[in-house]
Parts: structure tokens; sequence; C-alpha cells
């Protein structure tokens, strides 16, 4: 499974209203906080959301945790949840991917976008011919890549101004 796995249409989380945010990588300290480390450049709405859902590989549903703490720290959120109260309990939760409630995410520049939006977008040419369509993305240190594909050809897109003209 690649790291930046998004949820689609084929999830029946989206029917939840819920988007892949990040991954817990690894405890902090003794009482049960945990690493997050969110698949977009912006951490910082973390802190505003109440309820994070949890999606392990045994379960059929997200798993419900209230956020009773967050704090921003070197790309990643310390985040502290209910009933997580020991370095055990945060280590059960090590590397499972972490879901939000769309409607807890903030709102966007009129020239920003969250990355699950861009997933399944038509890729087209500045002459219109079709290229493919957005399947992933990938984050680099400068930039961010769309992954676009049609059948088995693959191309791999800067997400950078002067290269993508519109996003509609």
């Amino acid at each position: 499974m690649p790291f930046w796995k998004y949820w689609n249409k084929h999830n029946p989380s989206v029917d939840m209203g819920l988007i892949n945010y990040g991954r817990i990588t690894r405890p902090h300290g003794l009482k049960g906080e945990v690493v997050l480390m969110p698949f977009s450049r912006r951490p910082d709405n973390l802190p505003g959301i109440n309820y994070i859902y949890i999606d392990r590989e045994d379960s059929g549903e997200p798993e419900r945790l209230a956020v009773s703490g967050c704090r921003l720290h070197k790309g990643t959120a310390i985040v502290k949840l209910e009933g997580v109260d020991s370095i055990d309990d945060a280590e059960e939760l090590r590397g499972v991917e972490v879901l939000v409630d769309m409607d807890e995410l903030e709102g966007l520049e009129e020239d920003e976008y969250y990355w699950f939006e861009l997933i399944g977008l038509d890729v087209y040419s500045e002459d219109g011919s079709f290229i493919g369509k957005v399947e992933d993305l990938i984050d680099r240190a400068q930039q961010s890549v769309l992954v676009v594909r049609d059948g088995m050809a693959e191309a791999l897109i800067p997400l950078a101004e002067p290269i993508i003209k519109e996003i509609d």
C-alpha cells in the first residue's frame, strides 16, 4: 500500500464524510500522546479538530476518538486522545491511518486545495489532449507531484504554477 493513500468513492469511509489525514508514527512520552504525521503541508488545521477516526486493519469501520490536546512540532502534531493514557496504549496505535471529518477542516483560500479534492480529476494538456486521471500525490521537499495515469501509462507532474495552468 502506498504511503500517500487517499480515500475515494470506492472506500465506504467517504460516505461518512471522512478523509485520510495522516498516520500515527509513534508514541510521544509516557502519558499516551502520539505523533501524527499529516499527509499535507498544512498540519496547522489539526489543533481545531475535536475528533479523529482511526482505521485499524482488523476492524470494519473507523473508530472515533476525542482529541483532548494537540500541539504542532516540526511538521507533525503531538496529539493526546481520550482513552489513550499510557505509552502501551499509544504503542497500539503505531502505524494506524487517521481520518478526519471533512466538515471540521478549515476553509482554504481560493487557489488552495486539499489533496483529496484533486484525486480523480481529469488532466488535459494545453492543446486539450487527455493525459489521464490524478490517482495519487507525492510530497517532495520542494513541491508536490501529481501521479496521473491513463491505463498503463503514468505521468508524474509537478504541482507548480508554471506547469499547472488551472484546477477546475
